[in-house]
């Protein structure tokens, strides 16, 4: 079984390589073509076609970093220059992402302001959603390690002993009654998120799952909330009730905020 599966695998990387030397086999090809055949005129054209699309691309990236200065400075979007963020956002800031690793910066810094500029980009819409269509995605890691319920199948299964926030964000859940999953990593959250199809998910993560998690769902409304790690990563981890209770209610129809 296992063996079939490794196929499959090396057979999707097959595949994907093989598509990618035809594209670099289709780039020379090209260059061979306009270096055997084109004129001086046609060199020109290519040249001035580039300069054209260079330009483009970097009034567009100017925008892009314009817009989401001002969206953060003013901790709200501006409504013409909304396309700009969110080009930004899901463009820009993954590249941003990779030249800080290039030199070595703390990506984190980068991943925070991404969360901190999408949920100024999503309050900014004053969006409103019943009950049935928020969900509330929580890492493991906020249940206490020792605590012997695991509520990763339901979080009804939490005592409210106090060891941990859940017991807290419980309390939240059954008041307003929205849908709350508690999730091991990327993949159970997705297939929650599919199985529920929820119009809004505010969720809770590091900076890293957080804003891998907000480009994977481009097309639902995500409210990015960071854990606390007094005790490192994955381990007994905190978050600010007070903070998730607010977003829950600024999104709630008929809330009482």
């Amino acid at each position: 079984m296992k063996v079939r599966y490794l196929d499959n695998y090396l057979k999707k990387f097959t595949t994907l390589s093989l598509v990618v030397i035809a594209f670099l086999f289709a780039v020379i090809s090209a260059f061979v073509l306009i270096y055997r055949y084109f004129t001086i005129g046609g060199y020109n054209m290519v040249i001035l076609t580039g300069i054209t699309f260079a330009v483009i691309i970097t009034v567009i990236t100017i925008m892009a970093i314009v817009a989401i200065f001002l969206t953060y400075k003013k901790k709200r979007a501006i409504a013409s220059l909304g396309i700009f963020v969110k080009i930004g956002l899901y463009i820009l800031m993954p590249i941003i992402s990779f030249v800080s690793d290039i030199l070595r910066h703390n990506k984190d810094v980068i991943r925070k302001f991404y969360i901190d500029v999408n949920n100024i980009l999503v309050e900014s819409g004053k969006l409103k959603f019943s009950a049935k269509d928020i969900l509330l995605v929580l890492p493991h890691c906020l249940q206490n390690y020792e605590c012997r319920f695991k509520i990763t199948r339901d979080i009804a299964e939490c005592k409210k002993c106090g060891k941990c926030n859940i017991g807290d964000i419980k309390d939240i859940a059954d008041k307003t009654g929205i849908n709350v999953a508690v999730v091991t990593g990327g993949t159970a959250a997705r297939n929650i998120i599919i199985r529920l199809k929820p119009k809004m998910i505010i969720a809770v993560a590091c900076e890293r799952d957080l804003t891998s998690g907000i480009l994977d769902v481009k097309s639902i409304c995500v409210l990015g909330v960071l854990n606390q790690r007094p005790n490192g990563p994955c381990y007994n981890t905190l978050v600010d009730v007070d903070l998730i209770r607010e977003k829950i209610n600024s999104v709630l129809v008929n809330s009482e905020s």
